[in-house]
């Protein structure tokens, strides 16, 4: 329970930051229903970091609802499973802030207990010099 309540947390702190860094009158781009429906399916099958980087960049206005949901799923695995693979997710958003933020606001209650326990265990005991900012925002808030 203490890792949900610590990612819930770090959901609200992050919210909080990309809502102050948001560009007065910024208006995201529409999603159409059949695009909500195709990014919702692709979410759904995102194996790597790669992967969900260009999802991110294709469908990046879809994301909310059951689609914002599938990617907290798809993001909770890969940081949970295959934590081997988190130097690319570290030079992605490295490269495009919106990508990193995208990641961090997609680490919240919808991802399993069993998972975020994973996770967090993965940003103590197993967390790269370059991707403190990823470790910190899961394991101090």
């Amino acid at each position: 329970m203490r890792a949900i309540q610590l990612l819930r947390s770090v959901t609200a702190v992050l919210l909080a930051l990309t809502m102050a860094t948001a560009l007065p009158g910024e208006s995201a781009k529409p999603c159409a229903s059949a695009e909500s429906r195709r990014a919702r399916r692709e979410a759904g099958h995102l194996q790597d970091w790669q992967s969900v980087y260009r999802s991110f960049k294709r469908f990046e206005s879809c994301d909310r609802g059951s689609v914002a949901e599938e990617y907290s799923y798809a993001i909770s695995r890969l940081l949970a499973h295959h934590w081997e693979q988190v130097d690319v997710l570290l030079a992605l958003a490295a490269e495009d802030l919106e990508f990193k933020q995208f990641v961090l606001r997609h680490i919240d209650e919808n991802i399993p207990e069993e998972e975020a326990q994973l996770i967090v265990n993965n940003s103590r005991r197993r967390c790269p010099a370059e991707g403190v900012w990823l470790c910190r925002a899961i394991v101090d808030y």
